[in-house]
């Protein structure tokens, strides 16, 4: 493989550090740039040709890298797609959100940046292709349910555990149900009216905001009485 500094552009990574290459030699793409432009290629032949047609090939010539580059990054195809799909859908890093002595603005501002996140473009032009895949390929159904057996880490599930912890609350069950109702009720919604409609839905700020804002209060209201209902607070 070839020799790597860590550094990247904004597009890259955000665990790449910088480092100068020596004087008179030629510039090199980064390990983290590589492998981003290789999982934009591999998202552009999945839609374009389905899984089955999809290749190491393809996408070596969609990403204008050799071959041998995409197997030093990835095992097979299957691993290639399926850090393609963890990367673009399911291992989503929001920014920080502010707001911490007001559950209700915090959780607002959470679901924003998934939102920004999650509903742009080629995010719902990738699900598109998935769902359609997912009918035909066995490989793409045993990713995305190893992928959904290890989401039990996403951002909503831990923001919700922080909060139980923060406020001494007593959940009964899996706490995972709470935050998928809580993805259903806010992005998911938006998710199925994009997947829905022939044109991708607009990212209005001021539209979503206020609509956000309003769901995290009435999940919090009902996510309270439930714990106040499952049994004593902890001390």
């Amino acid at each position: 493989m070839s020799k790597n500094g860590h550094g990247a552009p904004a597009s890259a990574s955000h665990d790449c550090d910088s480092r100068r290459r020596g004087p008179g030699r030629p510039p090199e793409m980064e390990e983290c740039e590589r492998r981003e432009r290789i999982l934009d290629a591999a998202s552009e032949v999945l839609q374009q040709c389905g899984y089955h047609a999809a290749s190491m090939d393809k996408v070596a010539q969609h990403s204008a890298m050799s071959k041998r580059t995409l197997y030093q990054m990835f095992h097979s195809k299957q691993d290639l797609f399926h850090t393609l799909i963890n990367s673009r859908l399911f291992n989503v890093t929001p920014d920080e959100c502010h707001y911490r002595e007001n559950p209700a603005e915090e959780l607002t501002e959470l679901l924003m940046n998934l939102g920004r996140i999650i509903l742009r473009p080629d995010r719902i032009s990738l699900i598109r292709a998935l769902i359609t895949e997912s009918q035909e390929s066995a490989d793409i159904r045993q990713i995305l349910t190893s992928l959904r057996a290890g989401g039990k880490g996403n951002v909503l599930t831990s923001w919700l555990d922080r909060y139980v912890r923060q406020n001494h609350y007593v959940v009964e069950g899996d706490i995972c149900i709470y935050s998928n109702m809580l993805f259903g009720m806010t992005i998911g919604d938006l998710m199925l009216q994009s997947l829905a409609c022939a044109s991708e839905s607009t990212w209005i700020e001021e539209n979503m905001r206020p609509r956000f804002h309003h769901a995290a209060r009435i999940f919090l209201a009902g996510f309270r009485q439930d714990c106040n209902r499952s049994g004593s607070p902890v001390p």
